[in-house]
Parts: C-alpha cells; structure tokens; sequence
C-alpha cells in the first residue's frame, strides 16, 4: 500500500504558491508540427495498474485543461486529447500556468516513458520506486511536453455534465457542474480548514437537487484556501480525479466556481444518488419517492421486499414485516429514510430497517401518495446492456429474444435462460411464485422484467406470466460451440499440478519454473496462477489454448469466466494470434478487450466475472487464445483463476 507522503504528493495534486506573483510572459513560439500517432484512448487500453515502459516513438496531441495558477494543483499537468479522453502527467516544477497554460494545445512524446492506470486514470510519466508513476525532472518536461503555438478557448474543452454523470470516463477532464451547492452543514466553513484535513487538504461536499453528491478538495496552499465557500448555487468547474472509490474535484483558481444563485432544499433524495451514498445507515432527514415496479402480489419477491423506482433509478426496499397485502404495484410511495439502513443483499442495492406502518418523529415513515399510477415505461435495452450493470432494480423491455432450446417448453421456474443468438442471459423465477408452473414459449419476442442479479451473475426477475406472453415470432438460429474447455477432462489437479491439454501450451516466458496449475475447488475445475511464495520476482507465464479454426463460420463471440484472490495488482491479459509457431516472441500478439476479475483484495471473490462477448467475427483462419500472466514475488502476486472459454459460431 502506499505511504500517506505518495498520496498527498504524487496523486492528490496538491499544490504550494510561492509568494510572488507571476504572470504569463511573451515567449517566442516556435511550433514543432508533430502529427499524432496514437491517441490517449489507445493508451489506456495498452496500460495497467502495474506501470508500464513505452518504447515506440509516438505522440499523442492534446490540449491542457488544468492549473497551478491557484496553488491548489501541484506539480501535475492534466490534458484530454482530441477525441476528449483525460491523463495526467506529473512534472517537477512549479508555476506550469506560465508555459501550459489551459488550452494550450501541446505534443507528448511517448517513447522512454510509463504509463500506468491509477485509481481509473491514466498516468504518464518517469518511473519512481519501480512501482508508480513519478514526476519528470524539470530539465526533461520540454523533451517529453513540446508546446504547440496553438491556444483554444477552454470552453471547446470543458465537459458540461451533471453528478449523476461522474465517472471514470471523466477522469483528470475539465468539468463544469451546474444547479449545485455546498452541503447544508458546511455553509459559513471556509474552502480550507486545518480542523477538517486530511493529507493536507480538506474535503467539501457538493450536492444537487437530486442528491448526488461530490468531493471538492483543496489544499492547504490554495491561495483562495481561507475565503468561505459560496452560500448559493449555481456552477463549478475543475479538474477529476478519484482516489479510492471516492470522485474528487479539483477546482484551479476561485474563479471556477460561480455559486450565486438561490440555494434548494434538498430532502427528496433521487434513488441514484441513494445508490452512491456509503452503506450503513442513513442518518439525515431525506425522501425518497417512486413507483413501486414490483410487489410480493405473484410470489416472485419476498413477501418483505418491494422494488421501486424513480426517475433516477431503482432499489430494493425491505421491511421489517410481511407488506404482500399492503403494497401493489403501481401505488407511489414517499418513504423517510432517516433510521434505515442501505446496503446489499447478493450484491443488490437495498434500502433496510423499514417498518411500514412505523413512524419517525411523529410522521409516517410510509405515505402512499397514490394508487393506480402508471408504470414507468420498460427501458429498451440488449442482454449484453443488461450485463454491465448499470440497470439493476430498473424495469426493461428486451426485444428479440427467445429461450434456449433446452429450455423451450419448460417450466419457467429457477432459472432458464434466453438468448438473442449472440448472448445468453439467466431469467430467476422462485418455485412459489404464483405462474411457477407457466411453460416457456417456443417462439421469439420480448420480455420485460426487472433487471436484477446475484452477486456477479446478472439476471432479470418476472413479476407475472404477462411479461414473458408475447413471444410468438420466429425464433433465430443458435450459434454452435466451436470450441469449448471447462478443464472437467483434466484427471490430476493441485499444487504444481501444470494444465496440460492437447494441443495447448503452458510456458514460462520468464524461464522460471511456476505454470499455470490445474486446480479443483467445490466440484469446480479451472486453470490457476499465482506468482506468491514462487521467489520468481520477475513471472511471465502463457497459457495457450490449441487451434481454433474459424474458416467454416460466421459471427464468431468468444466468452470465458475469470475469478482473483488476494489481488495486490492486474496481472492477467487476454490475446489473440493467427501465427503460433510455438515461440512467443514470433507470433503477433492482439490484446482483446475483456472483463476481467478484479478488486478481491482481502481473499478470493465469491463468484467468478464473466469476460462480456468478445468479438471475433473479423478473423479468419487458424487462431489461439492466450492467457498472459504477468507477476512477481512479492510485487504483484494475485492468483487468477480462468474457466468456461467458449467460442461460439453460426
């Protein structure tokens, strides 16, 4: 873990000013003309949270958007390329403004440095302790950091977005935040607080009128550090950073920040911004209201549970009691949430600790605002837009679907699966459920349900037989498995067991001696690495998969199933090569995108992560799939698990 000096110096961009004041001076301009080679998107794909050594003679175009002007950014340069992805560079030497100023259009010259994907961004720089990102020494910004004569106004940079829009897609941009304010207890504080710090800074918090909220932090050397933060609303732009799991923003000089309009009063909480709050219990006097999307009525929720939804989102709410004869769908509930508890039950957001016909101070913790109310329209989505996540608890539609053939004509009862012909996803139906013993349908059609899933499993819930009742089309043709391995065929697994299947290869390109194991756990077996107790401190180990002939199909989608343990960093990549002659540094080697396991710090993940559908479909020819494990004793040592790869055809 990093030391506390790293994070306020290194990440943090926290700056010091020095007393005199500077201003931009007249320099002579003498434009290099360099063309872009690669963009920062490329980048990030090539890059780890390990740092990595560029060694190709690129350059990325892209423009400056942050500043050290107001001393609240130190030693760090922020850019978004022309296609509007954000990095940061940190540069040892102050007073940048007066050279990058932003808008400054610049060339990054990319060979002999590392980049490295830090709490979801992209860093570039010098390598400092061989393990993170650091600065590049003063004498050196100019070789790596060529300035343009060009200058763009900032507003064509800026990104226009709301709370509810913060991600990691945004990271170290320009942001402008509208309709926000400072938190209702932090009013009369000042931006700055040595009683409020922490690695000397202090963190504020904005909020809108949804109740999303964001970090806003500023360093001790903020030359607007003691002024009072505004008392009204309006906007604020800065510089996005994460640290943790926590979005943090870095405004650049007061002038970012235009906050004098009437403020709102925030009570009614959008369930978004509920879902983004840290769980454990909720202690202010906030609202939520919606449409309840689905009850206990047909079985197929628990008689204490409801899912409701607003224009923001949707979430479990479970009472302390049985509300089957209480609540039905289509009633709008306003729901005080001071006292409950939010949290997650199989990975699913919930709202907890809730007595229906309880009251909090002297008012009712349920009020049924109306009955009858007309349900949100299903959002339009595709089984693979279901599998990212981002719709749990909402109501959907899916269109063109059909159940797979083992499962046509079946009781829709536990779990069945549907299809599009490209993708599968996993439809749950508990056996109390009043249409338990509903048959599914031969044909094709559309199902809505709410979005839902247990743990990493994604998963849609019925509320009825009508939301599965209008599946009358044709259905389409099933793609065939052209190659499949679960490793059930290997006989032997265990320590030092290596994967051994005909026609694959299982090398160390490090010439040591750890391989990829063949393991067993719970019935289940897969292929393992790791790189812990092995005294390797340099592991590069490839499992290869045997020949895949793709010539006699079409639309080809590759998927497989990743698990980690104990994860200190990312160590595992997925290729693709059509030239395997059995050496590795002849063949040519394309990196696929996929999903894989992540996160699992403290112990093995509960379940394993699917890699999404990878697209295959312009290859041609004879391929391999590898699995490239890149670690070291005791740099970098979790243990990845690999199992269920498939390619499937038409």
């Amino acid at each position: 873990m990093r030391k506390l000096y790293n994070i306020i110096f290194s990440f943090l961009l926290i700056g010091c000013v020095q007393d005199e004041e500077f201003s931009v001076p007249p320099l002579e301009c003498n434009d290099p003309n360099l063309s872009q080679t690669i963009t920062a998107g490329d980048l990030y794909k090539s890059s780890s949270a390990s740092p990595k050594l560029y060694e190709n003679d690129d350059i990325i175009t892209a423009y400056v958007v942050s500043s050290d002007e107001g001393g609240n950014i130190y030693k760090n340069i922020s850019f978004v390329d022309g296609d509007g992805h954000g990095f940061n560079m940190s540069v040892d030497k102050y007073d940048t403004y007066t050279f990058y100023e932003p808008g400054r259009k610049v060339y990054i010259s990319l060979k002999n440095l590392y980049s490295q994907i830090d709490f979801g961004g992209l860093e570039i720089g010098e390598l400092y302790n061989d393990t993170q990102i650091g600065r590049i020494p003063e004498l050196l910004i100019d070789e790596y950091i060529k300035r343009s004569c060009d200058v763009v106004d900032e507003e064509t940079l800026v990104k226009k977005i709301s709370l509810a829009d913060i991600s990691d897609n945004y990271l170290f941009s320009l942001i402008e935040l509208d309709n926000v304010q400072f938190k209702d207890d932090e009013i009369g504080e000042n931006y700055y607080s040595s009683t409020n710090e922490l690695g000397g800074a202090t963190n504020r918090y904005l909020v809108d009128d949804k109740g999303y909220e964001l970090i806003v932090r500023t360093s001790s050397f903020a030359d607007f550090a003691n002024n009072s933060l505004p008392q009204g609303s309006g906007k604020i732009r800065g510089i996005l950073t994460r640290y943790n799991d926590d979005y943090q923003l870095f405004v650049r000089t007061e002038a970012d920040v235009d906050m004098k309009g009437d403020r709102s009063t925030v009570n009614i909480l959008g369930i978004g911004a509920l879902k983004s709050r840290p769980e454990g219990e909720i202690s202010d006097n906030v609202f939520m209201e919606g449409v309840v999307t689905m009850s206990p009525k047909d079985g197929n929720i628990t008689d204490r549970n409801i899912v409701i939804q607003d224009e923001t989102g949707g979430i479990v709410v479970r009472f302390n009691g049985n509300v089957a004869s209480q609540v039905n769908e289509g009633d709008v509930l306003r729901i005080a949430l001071n006292g409950s508890s939010l949290g997650s039950f199989a990975d699913v957001k919930q709202v907890s600790e809730l007595e229906f016909n309880g009251e909090i101070g002297g008012e009712k913790i349920v009020t049924k605002v109306a009955e009858n109310a007309a349900m949100p329209n299903p959002l339009k989505v595709s089984i693979n837009e279901i599998k990212s996540g981002d719709y749990q608890s909402i109501l959907v539609e899916i269109e063109d679907i059909q159940f797979i053939t083992d499962d046509v004509n079946k009781e829709i009862t536990g779990t069945r699966t549907i299809t599009d012909c490209s993708s599968k996803l996993g439809i749950y139906t508990r056996s109390n459920a009043a249409f338990a013993s509903t048959k599914t349908p031969e044909g094709a059609g559309k199902i809505v349900a709410i979005a839902s899933n247990y743990y990493d499993e994604k998963q849609l819930l019925l509320r009825n037989a009508s939301d599965f009742d209008s599946m009358t089309k044709e259905r389409c043709a099933e793609p065939d498995a052209l190659f499949y391995e679960n490793f059930e065929g290997i006989s032997n697994t265990g320590y030092d067991v290596w994967v051994s299947l005909d026609g694959w290869e299982n090398i160390s390109e490090s010439n040591g001696t750890e391989k990829w194991e063949a393991r067993e756990y719970s019935n289940n077996k897969y292929a393992q690495i790791s790189a812990y107790n092995t005294a390797e401190t340099t592991m590069t180990v490839w499992l290869i998969t045997s020949e895949i002939n793709l010539d006699n199909s079409t639309g080809e989608v590759l998927t497989f199933q990743t698990k980690d343990g104990y994860n200190n960093g990312d160590g595992l990549e997925v290729f693709i090569t059509s030239n395997f002659n059995g050496s590795i540094s002849s063949a040519t080697w394309t990196k696929l995108d996929a999903d894989l396991a992540s996160g699992s710090s403290t112990g093995y993940a509960s379940s394993f992560t699917d890699s999404g559908d990878i697209d295959l479909s312009s290859y041609n020819g004879k391929i391999r799939i590898a699995f490239k494990y890149s670690g070291g004793d005791p740099s970098l040592t979790t243990t990845y698990q690999v199992d269920e790869i498939k390619i499937l055809g038409n």
